[in-house]
């Protein structure tokens, strides 16, 4: 009977190691190969950006390396994976965590990238913002501004363990084995979607390469409360044992720290694919209008190729998305890079079962200058509400300065309004008004032309109204609007140029 079992047993063990191993190739068919329709992905060794994917050793040093080049790039661990390795966010921001004005602690944005394993285009966007800043630290412009305005947390890299595996076997993945996957759905190798838990990483152990928990089902207020989440380990959405359960959940967390969590303003995970938001609303209708209105503004920095999907408040997956809107009360959202829907065929792929999650390598660089747009648009917007910081008006005449004023923080709260010069203005005489704000008022293509923000139809012009008493103590009031070019690019200050960045203020003649 003993020997029985034990044949039995090895019988079993060899079914457990012999995996259905699936091959991508660019074109080539047979069995277990799967063409995709263009060159496979492999992991690029370079420290700069390529038309690729870098190696995860290669976006690490790449990160570590601007840290070290820029003062305004600090690296914290915010804990370990399943696997003991460090988990790295980074803090793009001036050391000082005040805003311009001194009085006030800077606001924080939190964005994540690299929950899931195949989704390579994700850690490749979020290191394509951080190289974007470390570029343009010195830019005088809205680079700046924000660096010395927020504090902007990023994390690469979240689920390394997996992103490792993914890149172990960039080609190879396993038929999946899980009774309630369609056939087609490859699992582990190149499309491991989960952690590592409970997984070795041998491609060839079939025994243990459905385990591990989704990242992004791990999460309160609605964890283990959809069907769109599973408690059976070998689930592609296996939710994990509690809420937070995981280590990369509570690096996650940790992460938000940094900000620190009570300054946040904003949310996004950065996923692939189907090319858009997804945003989930709370009982909060103040905060929804605010996400709303930001959707609108990431959505044009695409040229309006990605969608924003809302979602009723109450309900949900378990998402990081969720969790950083409900406890915090922010706007959160889920990024779902491209493709659209139509995965690779957008690219003139087979369209193969999953292949949306392999982007070109053609595509990604085109990919992170957009989607860095998009990022740099959303933090401007939630770095502070603009407000006009100063007003000078000088007579055309004889440079004479006959109103001047400027508001001043007086708590981290308020704001007082200094008035210095006030000689009332005359009729039919010519006159010279330059206001500032707080912040950069225009976008700017590379050669420092005013323009509008991205797919957007914002007024070039500047304008302002003139109320007061005239010479009979009557009220008037007058508009007066100005042109594209009379916002300021060089500097100066009051009269000359801008205040702090460029088309922080404009200044135009009247009369």
């Amino acid at each position: 009977m003993k020997r029985l079992l034990s044949a039995v047993l090895v019988i079993l063990l060899s079914v457990a190691t012999n995996a259905t191993t699936w091959t991508y190739t660019e074109s080539e068919t047979g069995p277990n190969k799967l063409a995709l329709g263009y060159p496979v992905p492999l992991p690029i060794d370079s420290l700069l950006p390529v038309d690729g994917f870098r190696s995860y050793d290669s976006l690490f040093a790449r990160h570590q390396d601007l840290m070290l080049l820029s003062d305004n790039i600090r690296g914290e661990i915010v804990g370990q994976t399943y696997y003991q390795r460090d988990i790295w966010a980074y803090v793009l921001s001036d050391p000082d965590n005040r805003m311009d004005d001194s009085t006030q602690v800077e606001g924080a944005i939190l964005q994540n990238g690299g929950i899931h394993a195949r989704e390579w285009a994700s850690p490749e966007v979020v290191t394509g913002i951080i190289e974007r800043f470390a570029e343009n630290e010195n830019d005088n412009w809205v680079y700046q501004y924000l660096l010395q305005n927020l504090n902007m947390v990023v994390i690469p890299v979240l689920n390394v363990d997996g992103f490792l595996q993914t890149q172990r076997y960039p080609n190879q993945a396993l038929q999946t084995t899980f009774a309630s996957d369609p056939s087609t759905w490859p699992r582990d190798g190149r499309f491991r979607r989960k952690n590592m838990r409970n997984t070795d990483e041998n491609l060839s152990t079939e025994s243990d390469a459905l385990n591990g928990t989704d990242l992004n089902r791990n999460h309160n207020p609605f964890w283990a409360s959809s069907n769109r989440s599973s408690n059976l380990a070998g689930s592609l959405v296996h939710h994990g044992i509690g809420a937070g359960s995981e280590p990369e959940s509570q690096a996650l967390y940790e992460a938000a720290t940094l900000g620190p969590a009570n300054r946040l303003r904003y949310y996004v995970d950065s996923h692939s694919y189907s090319a858009l938001w997804y945003q989930p609303n709370t009982a909060n209708n103040r905060r929804n209008a605010i996400a709303d209105n930001l959707g609108v503004r990431m959505r044009a920095a695409t040229g309006n190729v990605y969608t924003v999907s809302p979602s009723s408040s109450g309900a949900g997956i378990g998402s990081t998305d969720e969790y950083f809107a409900n406890t915090f009360q922010i706007p959160s959202y889920t990024l779902e890079i491209e493709p659209s829907s139509d995965g690779s065929i957008e690219y003139g792929g087979f369209g193969v079962s999953h292949s949306g999650f392999v982007l070109p390598e053609s595509e990604i660089a085109r990919v992170r200058n957009e989607l860095a747009d998009a990022s740099v648009i959303a933090w401007y917007m939630q770095a502070a509400p603009a407000h006009v910081m100063a007003v000078e008006i000088r007579r055309q005449s004889d440079d004479e300065v006959v109103f001047s004023g400027n508001w001043e923080s007086s708590s981290s709260t308020t704001r007082t309004w200094q008035e210095t010069v006030n000689q009332g203005l005359a009729a039919s005489t010519d006159y010279r008004i330059w206001v500032a704000y707080n912040k950069p008022m225009r976008w700017l293509t590379p050669q420092d032309t005013v323009t509008s923000f991205p797919n957007l139809s914002t007024s070039l012009q500047p304008r302002f109204e003139i109320e007061g008493l005239d010479a009979s103590g009557n009220g008037f009031e007058a508009e007066f609007v100005g042109q594209s070019s009379d916002w300021l690019i060089t500097p100066g200050g009051p009269s000359q140029g801008y205040l702090r960045y460029k088309t922080d203020a404009f200044m135009f003649g009247f009369k």
